[in-house]
């Protein structure tokens, strides 16, 4: 569900079509069809080893600081245990 055609624009198969049919059959019941739209639209991608992107926690936590969301002083440090980091 998350591949990219050659402008980088997110593109289907029949596969992922299938894919997210199934899925919506489980999660969203009432919809009918447009459950299988809002699985491929809210599909995200999952590292296959579980590795975490530090570097997009930095992104977020600078994202919330703007919006002042959370204190200045706050860091990705302060967030993510580093023994789980490689």
């Amino acid at each position: 569900m998350l591949r990219r055609d050659r402008n980088s624009k997110r593109t289907a198969d029949i596969k992922s079509h299938e894919a997210a049919t199934t899925i919506a059959r489980y999660v969203y019941p009432d919809r009918g069809t447009s459950g299988a739209a809002a699985v491929e639209a809210s599909a995200y991608f999952i590292d296959p080893q579980a590795q975490l992107d530090v570097a997009d926690i930095d992104r977020q936590i600078a994202w919330h600081k703007a919006q002042g969301r959370i204190d200045k002083t706050v860091s990705a440090r302060d967030m993510v245990d580093s023994s789980f980091v490689k």
